[in-house]
């Protein structure tokens, strides 16, 4: 059995390395595949860890109030809240898991599915203008009703569809906080881009198919918006696997 086991390792390691010799692309990217891994991982082994305990504690209470207002500051918990199951709309989420001091880099899902990748500014502790994320939080999103230079501009760039900006609303020190397309964090200023395609290496990060991945998620986002359903982004920063529930 133990030969067994290690031809089956030694064929599997084989395979790889034929396949990143015939699409080395592959690299850059496999280690964004594994952070959806290590969070079913982590999810998982807190699971058995919860289980075992009220196993032999005999608690199966759930935790008090105190316990649960700890576990929900900073906007870094996935804990279902009364405020949750009260809100009858689309809910989008933004994890952010990487910063590489230019650039911070998240997923973008929508009602807990992903959806496509995010790029943002990087996290300063005091905002220097044009070059600061926003804070995590829950925001809602309107659209901005205003013919702004930059609405005017994409106007003029998207005319068969796009109307005004989808906005954050009440951004602690922060205005005009928008979800648009765009390349690397030159480009975001506060805002979120979007794109299906992130590409990173030693020199930069940056995406390669936000404008067509904006046009499809403005569109569903406009759609809900012209039905007068409410939107709403929940932001977590970078410790948000710590923090599963």
């Amino acid at each position: 059995m133990n030969r067994f086991l290690l031809l089956v390792l030694v064929a599997g390691a084989t395979f790889l390395i034929i396949l990143f010799a015939v699409k080395p692309e592959l690299i850059d990217n496999i280690w964004l595949w594994l952070i959806g891994l290590s969070g079913v991982i982590v999810k998982t082994f807190q699971s058995l860890v919860d289980f075992f305990k009220r196993k032999f504690s005999g608690d199966k209470e759930k935790p008090d109030n105190a316990e649960a207002e700890t576990n929900n500051q900073g906007n870094n918990n996935f804990s279902e809240t009364e405020t949750d199951k009260d809100f009858n709309g689309v809910s989008l989420s933004l994890l952010r898991y990487s910063d590489d001091g230019e650039t911070s880099i998240g997923l973008l899902g929508i009602n807990q599915k992903f959806y496509c990748y995010t790029l943002e500014d990087t996290f300063h502790e005091e905002k220097i203008k044009g070059e600061t994320r926003i804070p995590a939080g829950t925001y809602f999103i309107e659209f901005r009703r205003e013919a702004t230079e930059l609405t005017l501009k994409y106007r003029d760039i998207y005319p068969e569809w796009f109307t005004f900006h989808l906005q954050l609303l009440d951004v602690p020190g922060f205005d005009s906080i928008y979800i648009h397309n765009g390349g690397d964090h030159t480009h975001t200023e506060g805002c979120i881009l979007v794109s299906d395609s992130l590409n990173v290496n030693n020199e930069n990060t940056f995406l390669s198919n936000s404008r067509e991945t904006y046009r499809r998620l403005y569109g569903y986002l406009m759609e809900q918006l012209d039905n007068n359903i409410p939107l709403r982004i929940t932001i977590y920063d970078e410790n948000w696997i710590k923090n599963i529930k």
